[in-house]
């Protein structure tokens, strides 16, 4: 039996944790799916995966101008912060049928890797260093900026 798909909001703007369809089975093993058109509001242009995280190394650490991102921890834990510049939210990813979406301008940083942890990322723009906002503060004065 597959589990169904479920959504809901973050308490950071745009933000959506997915539980994915999935089916757990003792005898043949357990089933994740993303169904693309059903979870995604973009088409991946890139898929890629961080792996093999030394001691506390904190990844990601910036937020996209364009770009929105799908991540899933495929294997093992790690915990994902999301900041929209007013609310942030810290979200355990422990199992693979969890997926978060992030949209554009939402900070994200991914800490506290188990030493099995691996993290898959769907992407919805190839890679363009000109659409990372690398430092939090410069973030931050640009979401006030923008701000309503």
């Amino acid at each position: 039996m597959i589990a169904p798909m479920t959504m809901r909001e973050s308490a950071v703007r745009g933000v959506k944790v997915v539980e994915l369809r999935h089916a757990r089975d003792a005898v043949r093993g357990d089933l994740a799916v993303i169904e693309f058109a059903e979870v995604l509001p973009f088409k991946p242009a890139r898929c890629f995966w961080t792996y093999a995280i030394p001691g506390q190394q904190v990844r990601g650490e910036h937020a996209h101008r364009e770009c929105s991102q799908f991540l899933v921890s495929a294997h093992g834990t790690c915990r994902l912060r999301m900041d929209d510049g007013t609310r942030q939210e810290e979200i355990l990813l422990d199992r693979p049928e969890i997926g978060v979406l992030v949209p554009p301008m939402v900070w994200a940083e991914a800490s506290g890797h188990s030493a099995d942890s691996v993290l898959l990322v769907l992407a919805s723009h190839a890679y363009d260093p000109a659409d990372y906002i690398r430092d939090y503060h410069e973030f931050v004065r640009i979401m006030r900026e923008i701000a309503p």
